[in-house]
């Protein structure tokens, strides 16, 4: 989750992204890896340890609505954690799913991912608005 070089960058990218990049030049990889991956690391280590094992983190329900965007083929989070984040965070919270993607559902469909949070932020007036608006 954390690659110390090129090799294990590229390992990881195949199991983040449903269809994961044909080519990337070492390069890009190595520029990658230095901005994304060389900060913080043993910081960022922990984390990934405590959010896969559930030690440290405690998830209670929140009073506000609260989106959850999961992609369909997640090898990292499977699917099945959406629903339990779900079901730790209340009835306020809605999962949706999108298809044929992996960790990465922004990248890999940004179109229906850029809707599905336009529809969450931005939801279509309510009938008994519109009617005291029109008045």
């Amino acid at each position: 989750m954390v690659p110390a070089d090129t090799k294990a960058l590229r390992r990881l990218m195949d199991i983040c992204a449903h269809g994961p990049p044909k080519y990337l030049p070492e390069c890009l990889a190595r520029d990658l890896l230095r901005k994304c991956f060389a900060v913080q690391r043993e910081g960022k280590i922990e984390l990934i340890k405590g959010i896969a094992s559930g030690h440290g983190f405690q998830i209670t329900p929140l009073p506000q609505e609260v989106l959850i965007v999961w992609g369909e083929f997640d090898q990292i989070f499977p699917v099945a954690k959406a629903h339990k984040v779900k079901e730790k965070l209340g009835e306020k919270a809605t999962v949706r799913i999108i298809p044929d993607t992996g960790h990465l559902p922004q990248q890999e469909d940004s179109k229906l991912f850029n809707q599905i949070l336009l529809d969450f932020l931005l939801p279509p007036p309510s009938s008994s608005n519109g009617a005291a608006a029109a008045k």
